[in-house]
Formats: structure tokens, sequence, C-alpha cells
């Protein structure tokens, strides 16, 4: 997929969500790197897998209003997640789950809520 459709695709997941959630979405950058497949760090317990997206910020649970937060970011790893999908469609789901994993994060879920919800 060449990443204008992927970032089409980014912004149809995001679009897709429910106004509830989309409305609380404020100063969130969404990075599409597609040239890099990294790898877990590893002081992480995945270490043996490749890192798909990141996000980097202070969750919306953690966000002491009316003080300064510099943007948080999301990075989605173009390459990795099409080198875990053989077909256009799991290009799409994967996509869709790795986005929602990291908006996930934005909320305040961590890594074992996110599993218990499919992500």
């Amino acid at each position: 997929m060449d990443t204008k459709d992927f970032e089409n695709l980014i912004e149809d997941i995001i679009k897709s969500i429910p106004n509830n959630f989309k409305n609380k979405i404020e100063n969130l950058s969404i990075i599409i790197d597609d040239e890099n497949i990294p790898k877990s760090s590893k002081s992480n317990p995945y270490d043996n897998k490749i890192t798909l997206a990141i996000y980097h910020g202070v969750p919306n649970t953690k966000r002491h209003h009316g003080k300064p937060l510099f943007p948080d970011k999301i990075i989605i790893y173009k390459k990795a997640i099409e080198s875990i999908s053989n077909t256009e469609n799991e290009l799409i789901k994967n996509t869709r789950r790795v986005v929602l994993h990291e908006l996930g994060h934005y909320f305040g879920l961590d890594e074992k809520r996110l599993s218990e919800l499919g992500y």
C-alpha cells in the first residue's frame, strides 16, 4: 500500500471511533514512519517482536489540566505492519488494531487492559 493510501486508512480508522472518544483527542500527532521496522528493546519483555507503533506522551488519565504539555505523538511503523500482513485485508485489520491500541494508551489503558479488550 502506498503511503498516501496508508494515511487515508489511518484517517478513516480515527473517523470511525465513537465521538465521545474522538472529541477528547487533542494535542496529538500521528506520524507514519514508512522506512523502519524497529525491534523491541532488550528491556521490553516482548524483545523478540517487532515494534508496530509507539505512543509517546502523557495519557489523559495522568494529565493535570491547565499545565502546558508537549504534544503527544503516536508513531505508526508502516513497513512493520506490512511485514506481518499477508493480504490487503490483513493490513487493514492489523493497522486498525495497532491504531486503536495506541489510542488506548493515549486514553490511559495499560498493556494488560488492552490485551483483555483484544488490542
